[in-house]
């Protein structure tokens, strides 16, 4: 007998789902797009001198973005587990509710891995483009030296690892939904 999923999980299980792939699109986007971009050999000197500062701006719109669509996903994803109907099945509910809840967890767990793992990147690209800011305010010419491209490498790596969190999440997700 196949269980009947309220119109409430549903719904939740689909934000959490959406969320999530948004996140992990957003994330991998940044690093495929604005990270690689800053290291593009073609670009204008006088951009790449400040693809630190490029860095940070790019860095604050992710900081004030993604969070908050990453909290809510997880919360929807952690509605969903709490409230998926009993199945005849317990084992079924049980495995069902905590992968939806390890979703949850994923989702959200962008916001500790860039704490505790890409803050000492971060701190280093934060504190170059105060650098150059400060150069550019007193009018001396910037350069864009093999630290903050090598800095802007190990970042894109970084944050490939981040997009994948919640890209994980949207699997796990999707496959206890199915599959259940």
């Amino acid at each position: 007998m196949a269980t009947i999923v309220p119109s409430a999980v549903r719904i939740a299980a689909a934000i959490g789902l959406s969320g999530s792939a948004w996140c992990s699109g957003a994330i991998m986007s940044i690093t495929f797009t604005a990270g690689s971009a800053l290291l593009e050999p073609s670009l204008p000197a006088a951009a790449a001198a400040h693809a630190s500062i490029i860095w940070h701006h790019i860095y604050n719109k992710g900081k004030t973005t993604l969070p908050p669509i990453a909290a809510c996903a997880a919360l929807a994803f952690f509605y969903a587990a709490y409230n998926f109907p009993n199945p005849v099945a317990l084992q079924e509910i049980e495995n069902t509710r905590n992968s939806l809840a390890l979703a949850g967890v994923l989702t959200v767990s962008i916001v500790p891995y860039t704490l505790l793992i890409m803050k000492p990147t971060n701190d280093a690209l934060h504190a170059k483009s105060r650098a150059v800011t400060e150069r550019s305010k007193k009018g001396f010419e910037t350069i864009l030296d093999d630290g903050t491209k090598e800095l802007i490498r190990n970042w894109n790596v970084l944050n490939f690892v981040r997009g994948a969190l919640p890209l994980l999440a949207t699997g796990l997700a999707a496959y206890a939904i199915l599959f259940s």
